[in-house]
């Protein structure tokens, strides 16, 4: 299980169905935003992994002519619409805040994790971390967010609930043998001004409940059965990727 395959879960088990059990390829065009995000990301874990403050316009270019590719077996695609408007911005933002957290600490890029969410049976929750860095015994957590300013942002009171920085809170804490007063969490936002930052520090009581909501997930998707799934029809079917054969959808009014 992942944070993303239980938010799916959780918003249609139809979808998940379709998505995780049949594997249903859909036909309809990845969103968008979907790869600019990726796109995003690749810049950002290049520019941290060569560390070098004059390697950044080349890896833009590499990573939007294909040269770089964004996923194994996969290349970037023309920006188009408001993103191009706004990638300069977005991309002097990823700069500009990369450069002040710094490109030298010890740490971590795309840090792949598979986390034992019952052992040793092996339930497993697993994810990558955008980015650690650490110094001496305090450890910085940083997802870099794609997502335009309005209501689905975080903010500093919301923050205190996600659940996928309480469970990467987790992962550190578990592998690293970091203290959760000494793992602070951050989200950057790369859309608007310099982009913005939202930050939290989680108590071991709330990174522990995310470790249980994580589990009590895992045992809900494993113990319904694919045929029992029932659609959860709502405003998210109208960006469904399978709301063609959905056979819920046709039921919305």
């Amino acid at each position: 299980i992942s944070v993303s395959r239980l938010g799916t879960f959780n918003q249609c088990p139809t979808q998940y169905k379709f998505k995780y059990h049949e594997k249903i390829v859909s036909d309809e065009p990845e969103p968008v935003y979907f790869q600019y995000g990726k796109i995003i990301h690749k810049i950002s874990e290049r520019y941290v992994e060569q560390a070098n403050p004059n390697a950044f316009h080349e890896i833009v270019l590499d990573v939007l002519s294909g040269k770089i590719e964004i996923e194994p077996g996969k290349k970037a695609s023309p920006i188009e619409g408001d993103y191009k408007k706004k990638i300069g911005e977005h991309l002097k933002n990823i700069k500009t805040f990369t450069d002040k957290m710094g490109l030298n600490h010890p740490g971590h890029v795309e840090y792949q994790f598979k986390y034992d969410l019952s052992p040793p049976n092996e339930c497993l929750t697993t994810g990558f971390i955008d980015r650690i860095i650490i110094k001496g015994d305090k450890y910085f957590i940083i997802d870099y967010k794609t997502t335009k300013k309005g209501p689905y942002r975080k903010n500093p009171v919301t923050v205190l609930k996600d659940l996928q920085l309480r469970m990467y809170a987790k992962v550190v804490q578990r592998d690293f043998g970091a203290k959760p007063e000494n793992i602070h969490c951050c989200l950057f936002y790369v859309d608007g001004g310099q982009g913005d930052l939202v930050g939290a520090t989680f108590s071991q009581e709330s990174i522990d409940a995310a470790e249980k909501e994580m589990f009590d997930g895992y045992l809900k998707i494993k113990t319904m059965a694919p045929e029992q799934a029932r659609g959860n029809v709502g405003w998210h079917c109208r960006l469904c990727a399978y709301k063609k054969i959905c056979p819920f959808y046709s039921y919305k009014s």
